[in-house]
This record gives structure tokens, sequence and C-alpha cells, in this order.
């Protein structure tokens, strides 16, 4: 694939800058090729926004897989070396809408990829949901019960006549990133389509679940450009190479194939999104792009280089590969901006969902397809998972267990939530393999019942902990929070090879930044969390808002 430069308003000087603490490199032959205006900069306050969000992009990853484009963006606008997310549980159903709400889990309707439905708001009361399941009108009456303004209805306030647009891969990650006020919604469908005539319905278009209003230019003719092979046989070596086989890819949803006519992963994101910016006059745009995180999920991040594991098929599947496309895209998308006469009204918001850590000491299965059932223990109305592994067996021998979530911490609801069961619980929890501390909710915060300082701590381990541990987990308190949470050693995970939702160093750390009109690009030094994201956005369109938020707003100029 021939790779895009960063065509933008900044100059070759700042491209060349290095963002050490987020892991950025000098730019050395990859600068701008055109001279700088530097209007971008001095721009008035912007009009329109554009989030660009790489799933799971772990700020090491920058450098490390050469992502020119964005090593460019942040060079060029206002950057925090010290963001970090700020919020368990650290994942992208989760993520999604604190970035576009201002609201911490704990406040926003659902704080975890499981969720218990104390109020009865989608059904009956105490019913168990995976909400990574979760339709779009789900997701909306959670925000809508829960009250609070999304950026969407800032904007369409702002601008009434103006489009609000939401694309990824991941339905889940549309539909929380999007909300009620959203114009459209564009993700994949489920198999539905038969578009290589072979009589297998394996290939997904772009209608999706529950989706919203997506135009006639995307989703016709049926079998177009934006329909592509999903098939669950066809996955490049992941369906039978541990440790990618335990999430393993579904032919052409996540990287792009090789059929340039039907390329999927996140040139398919990339693509539908410059058809909406050139057809539509918007004032949002939010982009979710997955190919990294399937990659380091699969594989484990930093450790996916050459060789690459036996059984794996060629380079489609490993991160190096996936970075530069997802950075190819970046720069695809701030070209068109500028070719459209849109980059000097335009804000444009770099971040993730989530960082990610490599499991060294790992307490799952390893096997074909037991990532879900690494993750969960629980069922749902049409969902079950019951297979744990063996080293969660003490806690769900207790009897007490409705639920859990683990992957790199473990949440768990319990049947019997009284103080006395969930303490019980907590000091279980605190016995199981990798935990370094165990909590239960109490009211509004999570109380520690056990520190336990067994094994090696590195200094950073201790401090980052000290500093943050009880921060993090107090965002997860709500009715319907898990009950009792664990949080592992760095480097420790129950799910798959690479992994989030715990609140580790390199789990929370994370890119934010911030480009175009109404930024001076520099270093920033404040700790901006993910949260702090969208009242930062309003404070730079000078929209006022109308609700309080979780988030604080950082000046960028």
């Amino acid at each position: 694939m021939r790779r895009s430069r960063l065509l933008t308003g900044f100059t070759a000087a700042a491209a060349m800058c290095i963002v050490a603490t987020a892991g950025v490199a000098p730019a050395g032959g990859s600068e701008p090729s055109e001279s700088p205006t530097g209007a971008a900069a001095r721009a008035e306050r912007p009009t329109r926004v554009l989030y660009i969000v790489l799933d799971q992009l772990r700020p090491e990853f920058i450098d490390a897989f050469k992502m020119r484009n964005v090593q460019a963006l942040l060079a060029g606008g206002a950057r925090f070396p010290r963001a970090y997310l700020g919020h368990m549980a650290s994942e992208t159903v989760v993520s999604h809408n604190v970035m576009t709400s201002g609201q911490l889990p704990k406040h926003m309707g659902w704080a975890d990829e499981w969720y218990r439905d104390t109020e009865g708001v989608l059904g009956a009361p105490d019913q168990q949901y995976v909400s990574g399941s979760m339709s779009r009108d789900q997701f909306d009456a959670l925000i809508d019960h829960s009250g609070y303004p999304k950026i969407q209805d800032y904007l369409k306030r702002a601008y009434p006549d103006r489009v609000t647009a939401v694309v990824g891969q991941k339905g889940y990650a549309v539909n929380s990133m999007g909300g009620p006020a959203t114009d459209i919604e564009v993700t994949f469908s489920g198999r539905d389509y038969d578009c290589d005539g072979d009589g297998t319905f394996n290939w997904r278009g772009p209608i999706g679940d529950n989706s919203k209003n997506v135009p006639a230019y995307i989703a016709s003719p049926e079998c177009g450009r934006f329909y592509i092979n999903s098939s669950k046989t066809r996955g490049y070596g992941t369906l039978t190479t541990s440790p990618a086989w335990m999430y393993p890819l579904d032919a052409n949803r996540f990287v792009p194939g090789h059929n340039q006519e039907h390329l999927g992963g996140d040139v398919w994101v990339a693509d539908a999104a410059l058809k909406i910016m050139s057809r539509e006059d918007w004032s949002g745009l939010f982009l979710t792009m997955g190919g990294i995180d399937k990659a380091g999920h699969m594989w484990g991040g930093l450790n996916d280089r050459r060789p690459f594991p036996r059984g794996a098929r060629g380079k489609m599947s490993h991160l190096p590969y996936l970075a530069r496309v997802a950075d190819d895209q970046v720069g695809r998308l701030v070209h068109r901006l500028r070719r459209l006469g849109q980059l000097d009204e335009t804000l444009i918001v770099l971040t993730t969902d989530h960082g990610q850590l490599t499991s060294r000491h790992y307490y799952g299965e390893d096997g074909p397809d037991r990532g879900n059932y690494n993750w969960y223990y629980g069922a749902d109305e049409d969902e079950s998972y019951l297979d744990a592994q063996p080293e969660l067996a003490p806690l769900i021998d207790t009897g007490n267990v409705e639920a859990s979530m683990q992957d790199s911490a473990i949440r768990t609801w319990l049947i019997d939530s009284s103080r006395q069961q969930k303490r019980a619980a907590a000091r279980v929890m605190a016995e199981l393999p990798g935990v370094i501390a165990s909590y239960y909710r109490t009211g509004g915060h999570y109380t520690l019942e056990k520190r336990i300082y067994k094994g090696f701590f590195s200094r950073s381990e201790r401090r980052w902990f000290n500093r943050h541990a009880q921060e993090i987990v107090d965002t997860e308190a709500a009715s319907y929070g898990p009950d009792v949470i664990g949080l592992l050693h760095d480097s420790s995970s129950y799910g798959v090879a690479g992994d989030h939702g715990g609140a580790q160093k390199t789990v929370q750390r994370i890119p934010i930044a911030f480009f175009g009109a109404g930024v001076d690009a520099g270093r920033h030094h404040g700790r901006i969390r993910s949260v702090d994201i969208m009242p930062t956005v309003l404070r730079a369109m000078g929209i006022k808002k109308t609700h309080p938020t979780d988030g604080n707003s950082f000046g960028l100029r």
C-alpha cells in the first residue's frame, strides 16, 4: 500500500521535534513535503472537530513502528506527554463514551464491559448484559436515563444545520462514541451478505446492527466498495497460531486484505470518513480505528516483531504492518481536510481508548477462541460464559459470583452484595494469582481490603500505584459497577496475550494531542485525562457547557 505523507500547515522543524515522553522519534526524511503557512495554528476558534481514535495506541508504538504521520501531528500540535486514561475499566466500550461525554464511568450509565442494570433501564431490574453486545438503542437509553449531553448535542445546538457522524469497525465502539443526537453512525453489519457468490453469507456491509442514517453513497450499491469479506475461516494464520488464536481475525474486518475493491480494516473507516467529509456539511466527525487493537490483543504488542510466529502467514495480521496502515489513514484524513479547505477551521483530536500490556504473567487459557471465555464469566439474556480459567476457581467456588470480568484487572458482581459478603469476596480476590490489591464497593468509592506486598515491585510500579490506584478504581463506583475489584501486577493478565482493563501504567498511559484551528503547537505539562477531552474541545470551540462534567478543560493556546 502506498504511504501518504501528512500535508498540513505546520513547519518541517515542528515535524522534526522529539516528543520524548510519548515515545516519538525525529521524523527524519518523512517531514511534510509542502512549505507551511502556519495558518492552522493561528486560526480563530474551530467550527469543526475531528476525533481520530487509534484503538490501543500505546504511546511506545508510535516510535517503535515508525508512525510518521502521527509523529508529525504530535509535533505540530498541542501535546500532553503526561496524559493518562484516568478511569476503569480501561476498555473500548467505556472509554469511547468517556471522551465524548466528559463523564466518568460511575456517572455515565455503564461502568464496564459487563453491566448490571440495577435500575431496570433496559428491561428487568438487575438483568446482566455484556455491554459490548448492546445495541445502539440500548446505549442511547442509558445515556438518556443518565441525563447528560454529549459533544454531539453541543454541536447540534451550536450548528443546527450541520451533521455529526461516527465511523468504526466495532459496533460497540461506534454506538458508545455516538449518542442520541448523532446524525450518522456507520459500522459493520453481521455476516449478512454473499458478495462473492459462493453460497456462504460471510460478508459484512456498512449498514450495521441498529445503525443510524447510513448514507446511500456508503450503503449502495449492495456488495459495493464498503462490503468486505469477514469469513470466520479466513484469518491469515491467526486461527491456528498461539497466542493469536484466542482472539483471531475474521478475514478483512480489521485488516485491509488483498482485494483492492473491498479493502477492510482502518482503510475502510478512513474511506467512509472521506466520503462524509466531501459530501456533508459536518461539525463533528468521530472515527475509531481498530486495527492496532486487534493485533495488540492477538500477539501481545511490542513483542510482535520479526521473525513472526510460525504458522502466521505474512505480515497482514501483525502490529508493525497495522500500525503503519493506521498511520497512513491519519495522513489521508489531514490531507483531505487541507484539500477541502477545512483544515484551518477544524480541531483535530488524536488519542486512544486505552493503552496495552504484554501478558508475561498469564493466567488465562491459551487455546482457540478462548478470548471471551477468559474475559467473561456469567450469563446474560443471550450469552453464556461459564467455562472460566482454573485460576479464577477460588472466587467462583464461593458460590456468590453472579458475573465477573477479568483482563488486566478482575471486576466481580456478587449475588449477595452485603458489606459482609463483599469483604469476604475481596479477601478471596486478594489470594488469586497476580493480584496486588483488592477492593470492595462502599457507596461512591471503593475501600481497600488488602494490599499484597509479595513478589517483585519495581519502583515505577509502586509509585504509579500509590499515586493513581485509588483514583482509578473509584471511577467505577456506581450501583451498576462491580462489587469487588482486584488490581494486578504489571504485565499480568487473565484475558489474552495483549490486554487492558486495569490500572497499570502501561494500560493507563495514552497519547492525547490537539492539532489545527485554535491550537498553538507546543508541549503542555498538565495531567490531562480522557474525561478532559470533551470539555477541552468545547472550550477551544467557544461552546459553553450546560451540564456539569467530571472532566476539566485545558487551554490549547
